[in-house]
């Protein structure tokens, strides 16, 4: 049945016909009524109109994650790919199996790709390959794409496989391969080099809520899922997620969003904690548009060189060490466990720090949806690298965290370290404030980390803390 004889063209007619409108107002005026008529019941330009999508998993099981990966397979499985929705994984396994590449199914999942052999997961051509030949095969209106594994934060390695220099890498490793983890330069590059075009990046790993990984990511998706803390083996909830974008996919990226952060929150309060009365309530996952991340970095950076020039002042150079010790004491601590005295809340140090930028303003506007468990209840969904000194001196402090140089292959690819002067900033404060000497470098004038703006102080809060300067 064409437009012009459905039920709503009849039904329209037939008013007209009873009230005489065609005959006062002509048979044009008619037509424009029955148009208003009929897009009002909808149609394919509607804010409901289903849409096509891909959700493509990368996920990287080659580790001790192996069975987290098979049990959040399952959840896939448990909705399956629909006509408005493909489910395409790539699945690699710890045990030297080969890496597959599924169609999930209702309740199955079917092999779509010949055998690919033992892939590197944690080789940036390997995620590139992947995501060139997902959007080629399965492409959408909408498309999510999903990085699975072990996150690592800033970039920070561990153990003697740690690469050195520009090669640090933060997410993704293959032990059938050796690989111990992927920069998140390179994983941006990878993505880059796909020539994808992505609606949601998420992030199912641990420690990737931070403004160096965030930054590093703003531009490849408008929206960012990631988490500040260290994660649980079970990950996101896809069954809830999926099912709920197979029920309604006319929905926006931004309601997609919310859902994997609202699912995420109801594991942890409904099921997990109350099963698990003595684990720490410390999970987060947060949503936010890109958009603002570059503010964000901006404003981190006018805040290091605007403290680095207060430390300049002789006459404010006490009470702004007091100040930032204070402030780095007393904020909130993330990743207490695996890589302890790193990680600090960035909204909530800026609120300890009081210098009037708009960091806290700007992580809000940016934020979609966010979760904190009740033992981070100053966590707000972005973290900073700030070394706790003395404590992570021997234990989690590196030298790395600096711009890259080249000619030493030492420091660090990432943009927001080689953009902005957080990392001057942290290296200044440790040294003139007598608690540790990096391996500083002289920086010349108009160097980044001489930059500085007009803010105002406030008198320190030394909050009965002993002092550590000399």
């Amino acid at each position: 049945m064409s437009p012009g004889e459905s039920p709503g063209f009849f039904f329209v007619l037939f008013l007209c016909e009873r009230i005489g409108l065609m005959k006062r107002t002509g048979f044009l005026a008619s037509l424009i009524l029955i148009a208003i008529f009929l897009s009002s019941c909808g149609g394919d330009g509607s804010a409901s109109s289903p849409r096509t999508w891909t959700f493509l998993v990368y996920m990287d099981g080659d580790n001790n994650l192996s069975d987290a990966a098979l049990a959040d397979l399952s959840e896939m499985e448990a909705v399956g790919s629909s006509g408005y929705v493909n489910i395409i994984v790539q699945l690699d396994l710890d045990g030297g199996v080969s890496t597959k590449r599924y169609k999930v199914l209702k309740g199955s999942r079917e092999l779509i790709s010949a055998d690919l052999g033992e892939l590197d997961m944690a080789n940036p051509q390997t995620l590139t390959d992947f995501l060139v030949w997902g959007k080629e095969n399965y492409p959408a209106d909408r498309m999510v794409v999903v990085l699975w594994n072990h996150g690592n934060g800033w970039d920070q390695g561990d153990g003697p496989s740690k690469p050195a220099g520009s090669q640090k890498r933060s997410i993704f490793y293959d032990d059938d391969n050796g690989s111990p983890f992927l920069s998140n330069h390179q994983v941006k590059k990878a993505i880059e080099r796909s020539g994808i075009n992505i609606d949601i990046l998420g992030l199912d790993a641990s420690i990737m809520g931070t403004i160096e990984a965030l930054y590093e990511f703003k531009d490849l998706a408008p929206i960012v899922i990631s988490s500040q803390e260290v994660g649980h083996d079970s990950g996101w909830v896809y069954e809830a997620i999926l099912s709920r974008l197979e029920d309604d996919p006319g929905m926006e990226i931004e309601d997609l969003s919310r859902i994997v952060v609202s699912s995420y929150r109801d594991f942890f309060e409904k099921t997990f904690y109350p099963s698990n009365p003595n684990y720490e309530k410390r999970h987060t996952i947060s949503a936010m548009h890109t958009t603002n991340i570059g503010n964000i970095g901006e404003e981190v950076d006018r805040l290091a060189a605007h403290l680095m020039s207060l430390m300049d002042d002789p006459g404010k150079r006490r009470e702004t060490f007091d100040l930032i010790q204070n402030a780095r004491y007393n904020a909130q601590e993330i990743d207490k466990y695996v890589t302890p005295y790193v990680y600090v809340d960035l909204v909530d140090l800026d609120r300890l720090l009081a210098q009037g930028t708009d960091i806290a303003k700007l992580i809000s506007e940016a934020t979609i949806e966010e979760y904190h468990g009740s033992a981070r209840p100053n966590a707000y969904g972005m973290s900073i690298v700030f070394f706790k000194m003395p404590e992570a001196k021997n234990l989690t402090y590196d030298p790395n965290y600096r711009d890259y140089d080249s000619e030493t292959n030492t420091g660090n690819g990432g943009d927001f370290i080689n953009r902005f002067s957080w990392d001057e900033f942290l290296d200044r404060y440790y040294m003139e404030a007598g608690l540790f000497t990096p391996p500083l470098t002289l920086y010349p004038s108009g160097h980044k980390s001489l930059r500085g703006r007009g803010y105002s102080i406030p008198s320190p809060s030394r909050g009965g803390l002993k002092s550590l300067l000399l």
